[in-house]
């Protein structure tokens, strides 16, 4: 993994890993297959299991993104942000098989303590909440008003607050 990499070239030889949506599923694989490197694991805008009404959920993303993809402003603002290649990300995003559900449904070979920050907007990433404390033992959970999926950009002084605190309590320890 480029994580991985980057660490060994860096010589770091563990570091606190913070993921948001996509970086949040990114962070937590890498948390599973390399336990060792993350001295705790920071998640948000990650589902840890699937919603009742994924199908329908997903069907609006996919009809929202192609929407996206037809508007010239927000396909040049992308494009200056990420390059060309965030467009891979709509492609693979059409199939309904694409989030790895096997993956966030359980915290299994993660050693470091974990926060799992999520907006109250979002109800189907709020129930990780419950589940992921029950799993693990050191996991710590916030639930972030006024903010859904992005919470880390909906409330970036409370985010930021909260996992200031988080990572000065693990390196206490």
């Amino acid at each position: 993994m480029d994580i991985e990499e980057t660490l060994n070239k860096l010589d770091v030889k563990s570091a606190h890993l913070v993921g948001c949506s996509l970086g949040g599923l990114v962070g937590l694989c890498f948390a599973k297959k390399f336990p060792q490197k993350v001295k705790s694991l920071t998640i948000s805008g990650v589902l840890s299991k699937m919603p009742e009404n994924w199908i329908k959920m997903h069907n609006e993303d996919v009809v929202f993104q192609a929407q996206l993809l037809q508007n010239g402003d927000v396909v040049n603002y992308f494009d200056n942000l990420h390059g060309s290649d965030w467009r891979q990300f709509i492609y693979m995003g059409k199939d309904e098989h694409w989030y790895p559900f096997h993956m966030t449904k359980d915290l299994d070979g993660i050693n470091s303590p974990v926060l799992y920050m999520v907006g109250e907007g979002n109800k189907g990433e709020t129930n990780g909440t419950i589940l992921y404390p029950l799993l693990k033992e050191d996991v710590h959970v916030s639930i972030i008003p006024f903010a859904s999926h992005l919470v880390h950009s909906e409330q970036p002084e409370v985010y930021t607050k909260i996992l200031d605190v988080f990572i000065k309590k693990v390196e206490k320890k």
